[in-house]
Protein backbone atom coordinates (compact mmCIF):
# COMPACT_ATOMS: atom_id res chain seq x y z
CA UNK A 1 0.00 0.00 0.00
CA UNK A 2 1.21 3.53 -1.34
CA UNK A 3 -0.20 5.72 1.54
CA UNK A 4 2.54 5.36 4.68
CA UNK A 5 1.87 8.47 7.24
CA UNK A 6 1.63 11.41 4.38
CA UNK A 7 5.63 10.66 3.75
CA UNK A 8 4.41 8.50 1.02
CA UNK A 9 6.37 6.23 -1.02
CA UNK A 10 8.62 7.95 -3.71
CA UNK A 11 10.51 6.71 -6.24
CA UNK A 12 13.65 7.95 -7.14
CA UNK A 13 15.01 9.46 -10.25
CA UNK A 14 14.96 8.21 -13.79
CA UNK A 15 17.47 4.74 -13.38
CA UNK A 16 19.71 5.98 -16.21
CA UNK A 17 20.86 8.75 -13.76
CA UNK A 18 21.43 6.56 -11.24
CA UNK A 19 23.07 4.24 -12.99
CA UNK A 20 25.64 7.12 -14.05
CA UNK A 21 25.53 7.89 -10.21
CA UNK A 22 26.88 4.80 -9.56
CA UNK A 23 29.57 4.16 -12.19
CA UNK A 24 31.04 7.63 -11.02
CA UNK A 25 31.06 6.48 -7.44
CA UNK A 26 32.57 3.44 -8.91
CA UNK A 27 35.42 5.23 -10.30
CA UNK A 28 36.52 6.80 -7.18
CA UNK A 29 38.44 3.76 -5.77
CA UNK A 30 36.44 2.33 -3.50
CA UNK A 31 37.61 -1.48 -2.96
CA UNK A 32 35.50 -2.37 -0.24
CA UNK A 33 37.75 -3.60 1.67
CA UNK A 34 38.30 -2.86 5.72
CA UNK A 35 39.75 0.70 6.75
CA UNK A 36 43.11 0.43 7.64
CA UNK A 37 44.49 0.22 10.98
CA UNK A 38 42.50 -0.02 14.11
CA UNK A 39 39.86 2.62 13.32
CA UNK A 40 36.76 1.31 12.32
CA UNK A 41 33.96 3.58 11.77
CA UNK A 42 30.69 2.99 9.67
CA UNK A 43 28.50 5.94 8.18
CA UNK A 44 24.44 5.99 8.32
CA UNK A 45 21.75 7.82 6.83
CA UNK A 46 18.35 7.83 7.19
CA UNK A 47 15.39 9.99 6.31
CA UNK A 48 13.53 9.61 10.00
CA UNK A 49 14.83 12.14 12.24
CA UNK A 50 13.65 10.31 15.45
CA UNK A 51 15.17 6.74 14.35
CA UNK A 52 18.77 8.86 14.05
CA UNK A 53 18.14 9.72 17.43
CA UNK A 54 17.26 6.27 18.37
CA UNK A 55 20.59 4.61 15.98
CA UNK A 56 22.95 7.18 17.84
CA UNK A 57 21.53 5.83 21.12
CA UNK A 58 22.13 2.03 20.01
CA UNK A 59 25.65 2.36 18.05
CA UNK A 60 27.09 3.43 21.55
CA UNK A 61 25.98 0.04 23.12
CA UNK A 62 27.07 -1.71 19.55
CA UNK A 63 30.01 0.06 19.51
CA UNK A 64 30.98 -1.18 23.17
CA UNK A 65 30.53 -4.71 21.78
CA UNK A 66 32.54 -4.76 18.78
CA UNK A 67 34.77 -1.93 18.95
CA UNK A 68 33.05 -0.46 15.17
CA UNK A 69 31.83 3.10 15.67
CA UNK A 70 28.49 4.39 13.67
CA UNK A 71 28.50 8.00 12.58
CA UNK A 72 24.19 8.46 12.48
CA UNK A 73 23.04 11.40 9.76
CA UNK A 74 19.12 12.69 9.68
CA UNK A 75 18.18 13.99 6.03
CA UNK A 76 14.70 15.24 5.86
CA UNK A 77 12.83 15.86 4.38
CA UNK A 78 12.29 12.51 1.98
CA UNK A 79 12.58 14.75 -1.01
CA UNK A 80 16.25 16.37 -0.05
CA UNK A 81 17.17 12.33 1.28
CA UNK A 82 16.68 11.48 -2.27
CA UNK A 83 18.35 14.41 -3.72
CA UNK A 84 21.59 13.85 -1.17
CA UNK A 85 21.89 10.14 -2.13
CA UNK A 86 21.89 11.10 -5.77
CA UNK A 87 24.32 13.60 -5.17
CA UNK A 88 26.38 11.50 -2.98
CA UNK A 89 26.81 8.53 -5.70
CA UNK A 90 28.07 10.90 -8.38
CA UNK A 91 30.77 12.28 -5.62
CA UNK A 92 31.74 9.26 -4.30
CA UNK A 93 30.07 9.88 -1.23
CA UNK A 94 27.91 7.76 0.13
CA UNK A 95 27.54 6.15 3.47
CA UNK A 96 28.02 3.21 4.14
CA UNK A 97 24.59 1.88 5.58
CA UNK A 98 21.27 3.58 3.85
CA UNK A 99 17.71 2.93 6.10
CA UNK A 100 15.46 3.65 2.82
CA UNK A 101 11.99 2.94 2.22
CA UNK A 102 10.97 -0.86 1.59
CA UNK A 103 8.77 -2.72 -0.95
CA UNK A 104 9.94 -0.26 -3.48
CA UNK A 105 12.60 2.92 -2.55
CA UNK A 106 15.62 -0.20 -2.03
CA UNK A 107 14.32 -2.51 -4.89
CA UNK A 108 14.78 0.77 -6.95
CA UNK A 109 18.49 1.80 -5.67
CA UNK A 110 19.36 -1.80 -5.83
CA UNK A 111 18.65 -2.44 -9.37
CA UNK A 112 20.17 1.09 -10.20
CA UNK A 113 23.47 0.01 -8.38
CA UNK A 114 23.44 2.40 -5.64
CA UNK A 115 22.20 -0.80 -2.99
CA UNK A 116 24.92 -4.13 -2.54
CA UNK A 117 23.20 -7.73 -3.18
CA UNK A 118 23.29 -9.07 0.24
CA UNK A 119 21.40 -12.50 -0.48
CA UNK A 120 24.23 -14.63 0.53
CA UNK A 121 24.73 -12.32 4.06
CA UNK A 122 21.26 -12.60 5.13
CA UNK A 123 21.34 -16.17 6.45
CA UNK A 124 18.18 -18.92 7.22
CA UNK A 125 18.76 -17.93 10.50
CA UNK A 126 18.87 -14.28 10.41
CA UNK A 127 15.85 -14.70 7.81
CA UNK A 128 14.06 -16.59 11.08
CA UNK A 129 14.11 -14.20 13.44
CA UNK A 130 12.03 -11.87 10.79
CA UNK A 131 8.48 -11.30 11.35
CA UNK A 132 6.88 -13.82 8.66
CA UNK A 133 5.20 -11.55 6.11
CA UNK A 134 8.35 -9.30 5.73
CA UNK A 135 11.19 -11.72 5.42
CA UNK A 136 10.75 -11.30 1.63
CA UNK A 137 10.89 -7.73 1.73
CA UNK A 138 13.91 -6.05 -0.18
CA UNK A 139 13.92 -9.31 -2.59
CA UNK A 140 13.39 -8.41 -6.26
CA UNK A 141 10.57 -10.63 -7.56
CA UNK A 142 9.89 -12.47 -11.02
CA UNK A 143 6.89 -10.92 -10.97
CA UNK A 144 8.19 -7.24 -10.51
CA UNK A 145 10.54 -7.54 -13.05
CA UNK A 146 8.45 -8.93 -15.62
CA UNK A 147 5.58 -5.99 -14.50
CA UNK A 148 8.15 -2.98 -15.10
CA UNK A 149 8.35 -0.78 -17.68
CA UNK A 150 10.98 -1.48 -20.51
CA UNK A 151 13.21 1.52 -19.40
CA UNK A 152 13.12 -0.03 -15.69
CA UNK A 153 16.02 -0.66 -13.97
CA UNK A 154 14.72 -3.83 -12.74
CA UNK A 155 15.31 -5.09 -16.51
CA UNK A 156 19.05 -5.23 -15.82
CA UNK A 157 18.66 -7.53 -12.37
CA UNK A 158 18.19 -10.48 -11.48
CA UNK A 159 15.49 -12.00 -9.67
CA UNK A 160 16.32 -13.17 -5.89
CA UNK A 161 18.72 -10.61 -5.27
CA UNK A 162 17.91 -8.48 -1.98
CA UNK A 163 19.04 -5.33 -1.38
CA UNK A 164 17.53 -4.32 2.12
CA UNK A 165 16.74 -6.17 5.49
CA UNK A 166 13.44 -5.23 7.01
CA UNK A 167 13.89 -3.15 9.83
CA UNK A 168 10.52 -1.32 10.83
CA UNK A 169 7.13 -2.73 10.26
CA UNK A 170 3.79 -2.23 10.70
CA UNK A 171 -0.38 -1.85 10.52
CA UNK A 172 -2.25 0.60 8.74
CA UNK A 173 -6.31 0.42 10.83
CA UNK A 174 -5.06 0.67 14.03
CA UNK A 175 -7.42 3.34 16.01
CA UNK A 176 -5.96 5.66 18.81
CA UNK A 177 -8.15 7.28 21.94
CA UNK A 178 -7.63 10.08 24.31
CA UNK A 179 -8.51 7.71 27.32
CA UNK A 180 -9.62 11.16 29.21
CA UNK A 181 -11.97 11.87 26.41
CA UNK A 182 -13.64 8.45 26.92
CA UNK A 183 -13.77 8.75 30.94
CA UNK A 184 -15.42 12.03 30.04
CA UNK A 185 -17.91 9.95 28.11
CA UNK A 186 -18.58 7.79 30.92
CA UNK A 187 -16.53 5.26 29.16
CA UNK A 188 -14.19 2.27 30.31
CA UNK A 189 -10.86 4.41 28.89
CA UNK A 190 -8.47 0.75 29.56
CA UNK A 191 -11.07 -1.52 27.53
CA UNK A 192 -11.33 -1.25 23.60
CA UNK A 193 -14.51 -1.51 21.68
CA UNK A 194 -15.00 -5.42 20.84
CA UNK A 195 -16.94 -4.89 17.94
CA UNK A 196 -17.74 -2.14 15.04
CA UNK A 197 -21.08 -0.99 16.90
CA UNK A 198 -19.17 -0.80 19.83
CA UNK A 199 -17.02 1.81 18.31
CA UNK A 200 -19.74 3.53 16.77
CA UNK A 201 -21.81 3.90 20.29
CA UNK A 202 -18.65 5.01 21.74
CA UNK A 203 -17.98 7.52 18.99
CA UNK A 204 -21.48 8.42 19.74
CA UNK A 205 -20.60 8.87 23.40
CA UNK A 206 -17.96 10.74 22.93
CA UNK A 207 -19.70 13.33 20.41
CA UNK A 208 -22.57 13.50 22.69
CA UNK A 209 -20.14 14.58 25.04
CA UNK A 210 -18.36 17.32 23.22
CA UNK A 211 -19.96 17.80 19.73
CA UNK A 212 -16.83 19.93 18.47
CA UNK A 213 -14.27 17.64 20.15
CA UNK A 214 -15.06 14.63 20.46
CA UNK A 215 -15.04 12.90 16.91
CA UNK A 216 -13.11 10.68 14.70
CA UNK A 217 -9.98 12.48 13.05
CA UNK A 218 -8.53 11.10 9.68
CA UNK A 219 -6.76 12.96 6.78
CA UNK A 220 -9.51 12.29 4.46
CA UNK A 221 -7.64 15.11 2.11
CA UNK A 222 -5.83 11.98 0.99
CA UNK A 223 -8.90 10.76 0.21
CA UNK A 224 -7.80 7.08 0.39
CA UNK A 225 -6.88 6.91 3.80
CA UNK A 226 -10.82 6.17 4.68
CA UNK A 227 -10.74 3.41 2.33
CA UNK A 228 -7.51 1.55 2.71
CA UNK A 229 -7.35 2.46 6.64
CA UNK A 230 -11.17 1.91 8.06
CA UNK A 231 -13.25 0.44 5.15
CA UNK A 232 -10.63 -2.63 3.53
CA UNK A 233 -10.13 -4.26 7.22
CA UNK A 234 -13.51 -3.65 8.00
CA UNK A 235 -14.90 -5.31 4.92
CA UNK A 236 -12.21 -8.07 5.09
CA UNK A 237 -13.35 -8.64 8.87
CA UNK A 238 -17.25 -8.62 7.61
CA UNK A 239 -16.67 -10.86 4.52
CA UNK A 240 -13.68 -13.44 5.34
CA UNK A 241 -10.42 -12.92 2.83
CA UNK A 242 -12.22 -15.09 -0.11
CA UNK A 243 -15.37 -12.78 -0.37
CA UNK A 244 -13.36 -9.87 0.13
CA UNK A 245 -11.13 -10.46 -2.60
CA UNK A 246 -13.97 -11.25 -5.27
CA UNK A 247 -15.16 -7.41 -5.05
CA UNK A 248 -12.33 -6.67 -6.94
CA UNK A 249 -12.11 -9.61 -9.58
CA UNK A 250 -12.15 -9.00 -13.42
CA UNK A 251 -15.73 -8.66 -14.39
CA UNK A 252 -16.49 -9.65 -10.44
CA UNK A 253 -20.51 -10.63 -9.92
CA UNK A 254 -19.81 -10.42 -6.21
CA UNK A 255 -18.70 -6.76 -6.65
CA UNK A 256 -18.86 -3.47 -4.22
CA UNK A 257 -22.73 -3.52 -5.49
CA UNK A 258 -23.75 -6.63 -5.02
CA UNK A 259 -26.05 -7.09 -1.99
CA UNK A 260 -22.85 -8.00 0.22
CA UNK A 261 -20.78 -5.32 -0.76
CA UNK A 262 -23.29 -2.30 -0.11
CA UNK A 263 -23.64 -4.00 3.47
CA UNK A 264 -20.22 -3.44 3.90
CA UNK A 265 -20.59 0.15 2.21
CA UNK A 266 -23.19 0.57 4.92
CA UNK A 267 -21.40 -0.50 7.81
CA UNK A 268 -18.96 2.25 6.80
CA UNK A 269 -21.28 5.42 6.26
CA UNK A 270 -22.37 4.77 9.76
CA UNK A 271 -18.86 7.03 10.62
CA UNK A 272 -20.85 10.13 9.10
CA UNK A 273 -22.01 11.68 12.20
CA UNK A 274 -18.88 11.59 13.92
CA UNK A 275 -16.21 12.50 11.78
CA UNK A 276 -14.38 15.71 13.36
CA UNK A 277 -15.43 19.14 11.73
CA UNK A 278 -13.24 19.37 8.61
CA UNK A 279 -11.88 16.00 7.58
CA UNK A 280 -12.29 16.66 4.21
CA UNK A 281 -9.60 19.25 4.22
CA UNK A 282 -7.02 17.91 6.39
CA UNK A 283 -3.74 15.98 5.70
CA UNK A 284 -2.75 12.57 7.11
CA UNK A 285 -0.14 14.79 9.29
CA UNK A 286 -2.47 17.88 9.90
CA UNK A 287 -5.71 15.22 11.18
CA UNK A 288 -2.93 13.37 13.50
CA UNK A 289 -1.92 16.65 14.72
CA UNK A 290 -5.33 17.58 15.60
CA UNK A 291 -5.81 14.67 17.42
CA UNK A 292 -2.95 15.28 19.46
CA UNK A 293 -3.78 18.92 20.24
CA UNK A 294 -7.51 17.42 21.60
CA UNK A 295 -9.45 18.80 18.68
CA UNK A 296 -10.76 14.91 18.40
CA UNK A 297 -11.33 12.30 20.73
CA UNK A 298 -10.43 8.77 18.13
CA UNK A 299 -7.58 9.33 15.28
CA UNK A 300 -7.11 6.35 12.82
CA UNK A 301 -3.55 5.37 11.57
CA UNK A 302 -0.95 2.57 11.87
CA UNK A 303 1.14 1.30 14.38
CA UNK A 304 3.73 3.92 13.03
CA UNK A 305 1.08 6.83 13.98
CA UNK A 306 2.20 6.23 17.47
CA UNK A 307 5.68 7.60 17.12
CA UNK A 308 4.34 10.97 15.64
CA UNK A 309 2.06 11.81 17.91
CA UNK A 310 5.13 11.34 20.57
CA UNK A 311 6.36 13.97 18.73
CA UNK A 312 3.27 16.22 19.04
CA UNK A 313 3.33 15.86 22.53
CA UNK A 314 0.75 12.95 23.57
CA UNK A 315 2.26 10.44 26.16
CA UNK A 316 1.50 6.83 24.44
CA UNK A 317 0.36 6.23 28.11
CA UNK A 318 -2.52 8.59 28.11
CA UNK A 319 -3.89 6.38 24.92
CA UNK A 320 -6.19 3.47 24.22
CA UNK A 321 -5.01 1.96 20.99
CA UNK A 322 -6.44 -1.32 19.06
CA UNK A 323 -7.38 -2.41 15.80
CA UNK A 324 -9.83 -1.19 13.53
CA UNK A 325 -12.47 -3.79 15.48
CA UNK A 326 -15.00 -6.34 13.52
CA UNK A 327 -18.62 -6.23 12.72
CA UNK A 328 -20.80 -7.83 15.22
CA UNK A 329 -22.42 -10.30 12.24
CA UNK A 330 -18.81 -10.19 10.60
CA UNK A 331 -17.29 -13.41 9.51
CA UNK A 332 -14.16 -13.04 11.44
CA UNK A 333 -14.85 -12.46 15.40
CA UNK A 334 -11.23 -11.81 15.91
CA UNK A 335 -9.32 -9.45 13.92
CA UNK A 336 -5.18 -9.28 13.84
CA UNK A 337 -2.55 -7.39 11.29
CA UNK A 338 -0.14 -9.28 9.10
CA UNK A 339 2.77 -6.52 9.29
CA UNK A 340 4.60 -5.31 6.32
CA UNK A 341 8.00 -3.71 6.07
CA UNK A 342 7.97 -0.25 6.57
CA UNK A 343 11.76 0.59 6.14
CA UNK A 344 15.02 -1.71 4.96
CA UNK A 345 18.14 -1.33 5.67
CA UNK A 346 20.78 -1.47 2.65
CA UNK A 347 24.14 -1.51 2.23
CA UNK A 348 25.52 0.81 -0.55
CA UNK A 349 27.86 -0.25 -3.35
CA UNK A 350 31.07 2.21 -2.33
CA UNK A 351 30.54 0.58 1.55
CA UNK A 352 34.67 1.29 2.82
CA UNK A 353 34.30 -1.84 5.35
CA UNK A 354 31.50 -3.93 4.11
CA UNK A 355 31.98 -6.82 6.49
CA UNK A 356 31.59 -4.22 9.75
CA UNK A 357 28.57 -2.64 7.53
CA UNK A 358 27.19 -6.53 7.30
CA UNK A 359 27.42 -6.61 11.35
CA UNK A 360 25.56 -3.43 11.81
CA UNK A 361 22.45 -4.16 9.99
CA UNK A 362 22.81 -7.76 11.40
CA UNK A 363 22.87 -6.48 14.60
CA UNK A 364 20.12 -3.56 14.45
CA UNK A 365 18.22 -6.40 13.21
CA UNK A 366 18.57 -8.90 16.15
CA UNK A 367 16.14 -8.64 19.32
CA UNK A 368 18.27 -6.72 21.23
CA UNK A 369 19.38 -3.86 18.59
CA UNK A 370 15.66 -3.70 17.11
CA UNK A 371 14.72 -3.56 20.59
CA UNK A 372 16.77 -0.47 21.50
CA UNK A 373 15.92 1.40 18.57
CA UNK A 374 12.35 0.65 19.06
CA UNK A 375 12.00 1.80 22.39
CA UNK A 376 13.28 5.06 22.20
CA UNK A 377 11.84 5.57 18.38
CA UNK A 378 8.94 4.13 19.37
CA UNK A 379 8.54 2.50 15.97
CA UNK A 380 7.84 -1.47 15.90
CA UNK A 381 10.85 -3.73 14.69
CA UNK A 382 10.71 -5.86 12.13
CA UNK A 383 11.79 -8.58 14.59
CA UNK A 384 9.56 -11.02 15.86
CA UNK A 385 10.32 -10.60 19.39
CA UNK A 386 8.15 -12.91 20.98
CA UNK A 387 7.61 -13.40 25.08
CA UNK A 388 11.06 -10.79 25.35
CA UNK A 389 8.69 -7.67 23.62
CA UNK A 390 7.77 -6.36 26.22
CA UNK A 391 11.23 -6.15 28.66
CA UNK A 392 12.92 -5.27 24.77
CA UNK A 393 10.53 -2.33 23.76
CA UNK A 394 8.07 -1.37 26.60
CA UNK A 395 4.57 -2.13 28.01
CA UNK A 396 2.97 0.27 24.66
CA UNK A 397 5.14 -0.94 21.79
CA UNK A 398 4.57 -4.48 23.25
CA UNK A 399 0.80 -4.39 23.27
CA UNK A 400 0.73 -3.15 19.67
CA UNK A 401 2.57 -6.30 18.60
CA UNK A 402 0.25 -8.42 19.86
CA UNK A 403 -2.67 -6.80 17.29
CA UNK A 404 0.31 -9.26 14.88
CA UNK A 405 -0.07 -12.41 16.67
CA UNK A 406 -4.17 -13.03 15.96
CA UNK A 407 -5.80 -15.73 14.13
CA UNK A 408 -3.97 -16.52 10.85
CA UNK A 409 -7.20 -16.99 8.53
CA UNK A 410 -8.78 -13.29 9.84
CA UNK A 411 -5.26 -11.93 9.11
CA UNK A 412 -5.95 -8.38 7.40
CA UNK A 413 -2.75 -8.06 4.67
CA UNK A 414 -2.33 -4.55 3.19
CA UNK A 415 0.62 -5.25 1.54
CA UNK A 416 -1.73 -8.44 -0.56
CA UNK A 417 -2.36 -6.97 -3.36
CA UNK A 418 -2.81 -10.32 -5.74
CA UNK A 419 -6.19 -9.19 -6.06
CA UNK A 420 -6.05 -5.96 -7.87
CA UNK A 421 -5.94 -4.91 -10.97
CA UNK A 422 -1.65 -4.51 -11.82
CA UNK A 423 -1.87 -0.62 -12.63
CA UNK A 424 -4.65 -0.27 -8.98
CA UNK A 425 -5.32 3.50 -8.47
CA UNK A 426 -6.04 4.28 -4.65
CA UNK A 427 -7.21 7.51 -5.11
CA UNK A 428 -10.05 6.35 -7.12
CA UNK A 429 -12.72 4.18 -4.70
CA UNK A 430 -10.79 6.61 -2.14
CA UNK A 431 -12.76 9.78 -4.10
CA UNK A 432 -15.43 7.16 -3.83
CA UNK A 433 -15.52 6.80 -0.35
CA UNK A 434 -15.73 10.23 0.52
CA UNK A 435 -18.30 10.80 -1.23
CA UNK A 436 -20.20 8.48 1.14
CA UNK A 437 -19.08 9.39 3.74
CA UNK A 438 -18.64 12.36 5.00
CA UNK A 439 -19.87 14.18 2.62
CA UNK A 440 -23.06 11.87 2.41
CA UNK A 441 -23.19 12.68 -1.89
CA UNK A 442 -23.82 8.94 -2.48
CA UNK A 443 -25.92 6.08 -0.97
CA UNK A 444 -24.26 2.62 0.03
CA UNK A 445 -25.92 1.34 -3.15
CA UNK A 446 -24.64 4.14 -5.20
CA UNK A 447 -21.15 3.71 -4.48
CA UNK A 448 -21.49 -0.08 -4.79
CA UNK A 449 -21.54 0.79 -8.46
CA UNK A 450 -19.46 3.79 -8.67
CA UNK A 451 -16.80 1.21 -7.16
CA UNK A 452 -17.66 -1.52 -9.75
CA UNK A 453 -17.27 1.04 -12.29
CA UNK A 454 -13.64 2.59 -11.41
CA UNK A 455 -12.43 -1.68 -10.70
CA UNK A 456 -13.82 -2.37 -14.39
CA UNK A 457 -12.23 0.72 -15.75
CA UNK A 458 -8.87 -0.54 -14.12
CA UNK A 459 -8.99 -3.57 -15.26
CA UNK A 460 -9.69 -2.92 -18.55
CA UNK A 461 -6.79 -0.64 -18.81
CA UNK A 462 -4.26 -4.30 -17.83
CA UNK A 463 -5.77 -5.86 -20.95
Amino acid sequence: MDVARGRIRRLLAPALVLAAAVAAAGCAGDTGEPARGGDRTLTMWTFKKSHAEALTTAAAQFTKETGIAVKVEAVTPDDVFVSKVQSAAQTGGLPDVLEVHSGGEDLEMGASGLLQDIRDDVTDAWRQRLLPTTRESGVLTRQRIDQAAADSPFKNATAGQRFSVPFTAGAFGIVYAHKDKLEAAGLDPDTPPKTWEDLLDALKATTARDPRQGGLALGLKVSQTGFNWIYQPLAHSYLGRDRFHAMWAKGAAQGFASPEGVETLELYSRLTPYWMPGATTLGIDEADIAFAQGKAAFDVGGTFTLAFLAQNGVSPATLLTFPVPPPAEGVNKEISMSPLALTGLGLTATAKDRAAAVRWIGWLTSPVGAGAVARKSLDLPAIDLGAQAESLVGPDLAAMQKFFSGPPAGAYDAADVSFQPSDYDQVKPGDVMVRLSPLGELTPGQAGAELDKAMASMWKATG
